[in-house]
């Protein structure tokens, strides 16, 4: 059985992590990759997760069957207009992008429709890079698979196989309705937290008693404020329409309890924390 070849376009925490994965499946998996920084790739081969390490987007990619970009999302654009002229038929074209919008629109634009299968894995850390990778972070996870209007059934299968030997669980969506559901569950929290972050920090006094008593319950909240800034600024500008329309909403909400709590409002509180634990408890499976 031949081996399938995987390239790797950037190779950070989630990359490392599903050529982690690929590795360690039932299947033989060939993994090649180039990044920005030749270093970790280097430390991945070393480590008996990449094959070979390529100093640059090279005519080796052109052996590919998947090629994963794994780059910023506004980085991953500029890739996909290389790849075209290099890729072999059949080559499925992917990424790891938590904003799928832009992505797809491009690859319409260069007319690839027929070869990419947007993906973003719903898995991760507050860490970042190939040394804080692991094939545990991609068990039953979500990985959600954005086809385009182009994408056949034959390819969908062949990719929900590829996604399923990572452990994660493949989960077909629409772009548009994807990047509307992780502004909510994902970009409007990390930015809620850096806000919690910031106001705490403008309200500390000079023996810093919030930082030092800060515990579970700010721990919790405040965690993701320890992503990466630049990642993250690049996300939600390129979601910004629709973190924005939730922004509005969530302003009117803290708006409301900001009200209820200033005329003291009897049950108010109990009311939002039992319609709020009822939405959690009661979380439907997919």
């Amino acid at each position: 059985m031949e081996d399938t070849i995987v390239g790797f376009i950037g190779f950070g925490l989630i990359a490392g992590s599903i050529a982690h994965a690929l590795k360690e499946s039932k299947n033989s998996y060939k993994i090649m990759a180039t990044s920005r920084r030749i270093e970790p790739i280097l430390k991945a081969k070393e480590d008996g997760v990449v094959d070979l390490a390529c100093e640059c987007l090279d005519d080796n990619f052109s052996k590919c069957d998947y090629i994963i970009l794994c780059t910023p999302v506004v980085t991953i654009t500029s890739y996909l207009c290389r790849l075209k002229s290099i890729i072999k038929p059949g080559c499925i074209v992917t990424d790891v992008g938590s904003v799928k919008t832009i992505i797809h629109k491009e690859v319409s634009n260069l007319g690839m429709d027929s070869c990419f299968i947007g993906g973003h894995p719903m898995a991760g850390s507050e860490k970042t890079g190939y040394e804080y990778s692991s094939s545990s972070i991609l068990n039953n996870a979500k990985y959600i698979i954005t086809p385009t209007a182009m994408t056949t059934m034959a390819q969908l299968s062949r990719f929900q196989k590829f996604i399923k030997d990572t452990t994660a669980t493949p989960l077909i969506m629409d772009y548009e309705t994807h990047d509307r559901t992780v502004a909510g569950i994902s970009h409007l929290p990390h930015l809620i937290s850096t806000a919690l972050v910031k106001v705490v920090s403008e309200n500390d006094d000079p023996e810093h008693h919030m930082q030092c008593l800060a515990a579970g319950s700010f721990r919790d909240m405040s965690r993701v404020a320890e992503s990466s800034p630049e990642m993250w600024e690049q996300i939600c500008i390129s979601n910004s329409t629709a973190i924005s329309k939730l922004l509005d909403q969530y302003i009117d909400v803290l708006n409301e309890i900001k009200n209820n709590l200033d005329n003291q409002t009897p049950g108010y509180v109990a009311s939002l924390f039992e319609f709020s634990r009822h939405y959690k408890k009661d979380k439907p499976k997919l």
